[in-house]
């Protein structure tokens, strides 16, 4: 593991003085008027004026999935209504931004990671759920050890509802067609070989051996435990140098320039069978499951453990919770935690799995029915994995985050040379952690 920076060590004593802008717990909140309801869907289920009408945010990748969950829970209610609305998966975070801006109605958030939740809690939007984890006697421990790390100075702002795991899927049949043998505890170095020999064609029927998804670009120091706040950033470094080998050098991924300038969606390229292998999260099984019921694929597809550098130990990979949030102005937030418990509990956790997703709460019998319906044994990767932590627990790092995707892209993009882009980085990153450290 790296040495942590000295901003690093500093940003933590410093974010220990930051006050909480909401703390109030389940039992000693005051309630709010109600906000003007901008985007709330009709009451379902026969739901009328009486009910308390919970409206719930997030993107709709999960819609298969959640919905089930907001079924089960209305129809176990006669005093409180989920209405779920679901907003475009790639604009997410900045429209749900536009939308709190707005004082639209929200009462349930999805967030989809630890640094945006700092992000919307230091803006005074969330609310403080530390006393209503504790009230309410819940067993944090079948979140995994990864729970550690999400209390923002102590508190606790979202309740894991997902845990995300990075494998390697790959094509069988495009493997076995080349005559290559299925991937196996890979090196990176091992895994850019196979993805150089499976690549071959041209045009829009080319078979790429590789594709790598045009926003995770910090993966080769994460997955050595490094952060974009550590003095030492060679591995950040190492990490564009790596990507841009696979999109502009080898030829054995489909170049940067192409998946944005086309809006590439990896899903249906990896359906209609161009692409060998792509690291990607659980949550892609998902959707091959989803399209294999509706007959859209019948894609022979396996999932492989995450290739490590050389030297590393075999299994390591990197993950992050996904959450549920409750708004801090929310005029019922006692029917909302019920909602969350419901949602991020055994229950939630029984539908999740049922449907080929892999919930953040987990015991045995959920981790059965997760690869029952998956009905694949290499899914149990998904529990042996050694996970690390995506993110970070600090205000300033979904800016951090940003700010080297930009300066990536325009070293993928060949405006900028990598030393030009992580000179940019260093120069932006201290800017935003100066403002943060002012700030506090």
């Amino acid at each position: 593991m790296n040495n942590k920076s000295r901003i690093r060590i500093l940003i933590a004593a410093a974010f220990i003085t930051i006050g909480s802008a909401v703390l109030a717990s389940c039992n000693q909140i005051t309630q709010n008027p109600s906000v003007t309801d901008g985007a709330s869907s009709p009451l379902k289920n026969g739901a009328d004026g009486n009910k308390a009408v919970l409206d719930y945010y997030t993107w709709d990748d999960e819609e298969s999935y959640i919905m089930p969950v907001v079924d089960a829970y209305n129809a176990l209610q006669s005093s409180v209504q989920i209405n779920l609305h679901v907003l475009n998966s790639t604009y997410y975070e900045d429209n749900i931004q536009v939308l709190l801006s707005a004082d639209t109605k929200i009462d349930l958030l999805g967030i989809k990671g630890i640094s945006q939740m700092v992000q919307i809690r230091d803006k005074g939007q969330l609310l403080d759920l530390t006393s209503c984890i504790k009230n309410n006697d819940m067993d944090v421990t079948a979140y995994g050890s990864m729970f550690n790390d999400i209390a923002i100075n102590g508190r606790y702002y979202g309740i894991p509802s997902r845990s995300t795991c990075w494998v390697l899927v790959y094509n069988k049949d495009l493997f076995d067609s080349a005559g290559i043998s299925y991937p196996e505890n890979l090196t990176w170095e091992e895994y850019r070989q196979l993805a150089i020999l499976l690549t071959k064609g041209d045009g829009e029927n080319k078979i790429y051996g590789g594709y790598w998804v045009p926003w995770c670009y910090n993966f080769a120091a994460i997955q050595r435990s490094s952060y974009l706040i550590d003095d030492d950033l060679s591995l950040a470094k190492e990490s564009l140098a790596l990507l841009n080998t696979f999109y502009n050098l080898d030829g054995s991924h489909m170049s940067y320039r192409q998946m944005t300038d086309q809006m590439v969606s990896v899903r249906k390229e990896f359906e209609r069978g161009t692409i060998a292998m792509m690291p990607q999260g659980e949550w892609i099984l998902n959707m091959l499951m989803e399209d294999e019921r509706k007959g859209l694929t019948d894609i022979n597809w396996d999932i492989a453990p995450m290739p490590v550098f050389s030297g590393q130990e075999s299994g390591i990979t990197w993950g992050q919770y996904q959450f549920v949030s409750i708004t801090s102005d929310t005029p019922h937030p006692e029917e909302a935690f019920d909602f969350v418990r419901f949602l991020c509990g055994e229950e939630g956790a029984r539908i999740y799995a049922g449907n080929g997703i892999i919930h953040a709460y987990s015991n045995d019998d959920i981790e059965q029915i997760y690869l029952n319906a998956v009905g694949k044994e290499s899914a149990s990767i998904f529990f042996e994995a050694k996970k690390v932590q995506e993110q970070l627990a600090i205000s300033g790092y979904q800016d951090v985050l940003d700010a080297f995707g930009q300066c990536a892209e325009e070293y993928f993009l060949g405006r900028k040379t990598l030393d030009e882009a992580m000179s940019d980085f260093e120069r932006m990153r201290k800017d935003i952690l100066t403002s943060v450290l002012y700030r506090s």
